[in-house]
C-alpha cells in the first residue's frame, strides 16, 4: 500500500536578483497585488483550462477543482508523467485495457494547499504525497515561471523552501528511531527515447531491531553512500534518500535529495485507505497553524 503524507514549503515574493529583498505577501508590490489572488488566477486561467504540459521534466498538471476559504486556498490537481509508453492491465481479469502512447500522461488527484497569511512575508504551500507520486514539480515550475513572466516589470519572483521548525525537528530527529531507509536511483532507459524508470533499493528495520541511528545523521550531512548500509555492490549513488522515523507512535519521512531535506508528514489511514478530505484539511491546518504561530503570524490575518 502506498504512504499518505504531505510536506509544507514556505514561499514568499522577492526582488529578482536579490535574496534578501522579500516582500509582503499580501502587497507585493507598488499595485498592492496580493498573491492570494495571484494564486487564484494562476490555478484557473493557466491550469484550468487544459493543463500545462512541462516539456523538460515530462510532468503535466492540470486543475481539478479549487475552492478558497478566507486566506486559505485549497485545490486539487491532476498530475502525472508522459514519454513512456505502457498497457492498463485489468488486475482482476489480467487482460490488456488500453495502450498508453508517449504522449499521454496517466494522472493522479492529488491534494493541495496554500494558506496567505494578510501579513509577514511568508505563505505556506501544503502538497499531498501518495507513495512516490507528488505535484512538487510540476505545480510549481509552471506557477514560478508564470509569475516571473506575470511581474516581469516588477523584476518580481516567487521563492520556496522547505518549511520546518528547525528546533522541533531537531528534538524530533534525536529522540526517533530510524524505521527505514529507502534509496532511490532514476535511470533513463537503454534506448534514451521512452523516459525514466525509479529504481528503490530498501532496509528496513525486523521486529524488535532498529536501523543504526547514525545512518539517519550521516544521511542529513550527505554522507551515507549505500555502501554503508548494503552488502550488496554496484549499487549507484541515489538521486533521493527517504528516512523513515518514528516516535510516540509518529511517523515522519525525511527527503534528502539535491536539495535541502524535505519533511514529510505522514497521514494516519487505519484501514490503508486515502484519508478524505476532512481528515487531509484537519492535518494540514493544525501543523500549518503551528508554524505560523511559531513565525510570529496571528491567526486572524489568516483565519476568518
Amino acid at each position: 500500500m502506498p504512504s499518505f503524507q504531505f510536506c509544507l514549503y514556505e514561499v514568499s515574493v522577492r526582488q529578482f536578483m536579490k535574496k534578501d529583498a522579500r516582500r509582503i505577501v499580501a502587497d507585493f508590490n507598488s499595485r498592492r497585488h496580493d498573491l492570494f489572488e495571484a494564486l487564484q488566477s494562476f490555478m484557473s486561467d493557466e491550469l484550468g483550462s487544459k493543463g500545462v504540459s512541462l516539456l523538460k521534466s515530462e510532468h503535466y498538471i492540470r486543475l481539478k477543482k479549487m475552492e478558497d476559504d478566507s486566506r486559505v486556498l485549497w485545490s486539487t490537481v491532476e498530475t502525472g508523467k508522459f514519454g513512456n509508453p505502457g498497457i492498463v492491465v485489468a488486475t482482476d481479469t489480467g487482460d490488456n485495457a488500453f495502450d498508453i502512447r508517449s504522449t499521454d500522461a496517466p494522472t493522479y488527484p492529488l491534494r493541495q494547499c496554500f494558506v496567505v497569511p494578510r501579513s509577514g512575508e511568508s505563505a505556506i504551500w501544503a502538497t499531498e504525497v501518495i507513495g512516490q507520486s507528488t505535484a512538487i514539480t510540476s505545480l510549481w515550475t509552471p506557477f514560478s515561471d508564470w509569475f516571473k513572466g506575470e511581474y516581469d516589470s516588477d523584476r518580481l519572483v516567487v521563492d520556496r523552501e522547505p518549511l520546518q521548525s528547525t528546533n522541533a525537528w531537531n528534538a524530533f530527529i534525536e529522540e526517533s528511531a530510524l524505521q527505514e531507509i529507502n534509496f532511490l536511483v532514476r535511470v533513463r532507459d537503454s534506448d534514451g527515447a521512452v523516459g525514466v524508470r525509479t529504481q528503490e533499493y530498501r532496509a528496513k528495520s525486523g521486529r524488535g531491531t532498529r536501523l543504526r541511528k547514525e545512518w539517519l545523521e550521516r544521511a542529513l550531512a550527505r554522507d551515507l553512500p549505500p555502501s554503508a548500509v548494503f552488502t550488496a555492490t554496484g549499487i549507484p549513488e541515489p538521486d533521493e534518500v527517504h528516512l523513515s522515523i518514528e516516535r510516540d507512535g509518529k511517523s515522519r519521512t525525511i527527503v534528502v535529495g539535491r536539495e535541502f531535506p524535505r519533511f514529510m508528514y505522514q497521514l494516519e489511514c487505519p484501514d490503508g485507505r486515502r484519508p478524505d478530505d476532512a481528515t487531509f484539511q484537519r492535518e494540514v491546518l493544525s501543523e500549518v497553524g503551528a508554524s505560523l504561530d511559531l513565525m510570529g503570524v496571528s491567526r486572524g490575518d489568516w483565519q476568518a
